[in-house]
């Protein structure tokens, strides 16, 4: 059921439908049944934790990379090198998120075996939330971290030539009662989604987000995405981000920083790298002695001292655990432009989009 909320130029939807059309769509353009479950699966959940800048927004440009053959239908994972904790692997230019989710799969039978294990990837593709990979660790009582560069968007500090992507990285920590910590984050103040939403909305973004292509501040989403993202912290930020690029693209040997393509270069390969952690819990302490340190802090932490105005203090990772929740119960607000342009690619490839 589609409806409308009040004026504002969004649509109810549901996940079960919106997940099929997805998987419709990726199976007409050639990628294969479990490949595009995959990744149907990483968009909606990105909507329905409400990172909505990663989610099924993203349908469309995948979409046109894969007709314009930057990005492979099927993907084809080869084992470069390995040992017993680490593996390097290169993905040809398939599909980031099922690249990820193979690469994370085998860091965590590699650190069942040996404790540690650091799993890269050379030759990927954009991976979707990097919260989703992480996140598969904590049902095998590990610590997950993730880490991916990305087409260029920063600037270093002092300059104004785009070098950098936003280069996210993620890590989750498992806990007992508590939910698990998860942080998520990019390197920028905000994600480029984020400035793509409000684009797609005709809303002009907020001062400080972003430079225009001539280093000016700007507040119009276009010649944000044009110019340059700023850095959080400023120089440190910048310090991060750079080392997320050394970890992946540089280790990998991949394309790092400005060679990284983006989403809207439809016949150039990404050449995006990543990165895999695994760390379990028993090659350093007791498990559940683990767990219950965990619930303990995270107790500590909610119920310290809280500055006037605030009611409850979150944990990295809760409140898209409880956006999640509400938003499998009741559905999801997407914007009327996205639907339109899933409305169209599904009107091209004759796959009624039934929300």
């Amino acid at each position: 059921m589609v409806t409308e909320i009040s004026s504002n130029p969004k649509m109810m939807v549901k996940s079960e439908p919106l997940e099929k059309f997805c998987i419709q769509v990726l199976e007409k353009l050639g990628v294969p049944r479990e490949e595009a479950e995959i990744t149907a699966k990483t968009l909606v959940m990105a909507n329905l934790r409400g990172v909505d800048t990663h989610g099924v927004l993203r349908l469309p440009l995948y979409a046109a990379r894969l007709k314009g053959g930057a990005m492979a239908a099927s993907v084809n994972l080869t084992t470069e090198k390995e040992t017993l904790a680490t593996a390097l692997l290169d993905g040809h230019d398939g599909i980031g998120q099922v690249i990820s989710c193979r690469a994370m799969q085998l860091a965590i039978r590699k650190a069942r075996e040996v404790g540690v294990s650091f799993v890269a990837v050379r030759r990927s593709n954009h991976f979707g939330a990097a919260a989703y990979y992480p996140m598969m660790a904590l049902a095998h009582d590990m610590i997950g971290i993730a880490l991916t560069n990305a087409s260029p968007r920063l600037a270093p500090t002092g300059g104004i030539e785009r070098l950098f992507g936003n280069n996210p990285w993620s890590v989750a920590v498992p806990a007992g009662e508590r939910l698990p910590v998860v942080l998520d984050m990019a390197n920028s103040l905000v994600a480029a989604g984020k400035i793509r939403v409000l684009q797609k909305e005709g809303k002009p973004i907020p001062e400080g987000w972003a430079l225009n292509q001539y280093g000016e501040p700007t507040t119009d989403a276009g010649d944000a995405l044009k110019g340059i993202l700023l850095a959080i912290g400023g120089y440190k930020g910048y310090g991060i981000t750079l080392m997320v690029d050394l970890l992946t693209g540089v280790l990998a040997d991949s394309n790092y920083g400005p060679r990284v393509k983006g989403l809207d270069q439809n016949v150039d390969p990404a050449g995006a790298a990543h990165s895999f952690i695994a760390i379990n819990l028993a090659a350093f302490t007791d498990t559940e002695a683990f767990k219950a340190r965990m619930d303990a802090y995270i107790d500590e932490i909610k119920s310290s001292a809280k500055a006037r105005g605030a009611d409850v203090i979150y944990l990295p990772g809760e409140p898209e655990y409880l956006r999640m929740q509400e938003r499998t119960a009741n559905g999801f607000p997407l914007q009327a432009k996205v639907v339109e342009e899933l409305r169209a690619i599904g009107k091209e490839l004759g796959i009624p989009l039934d929300l």
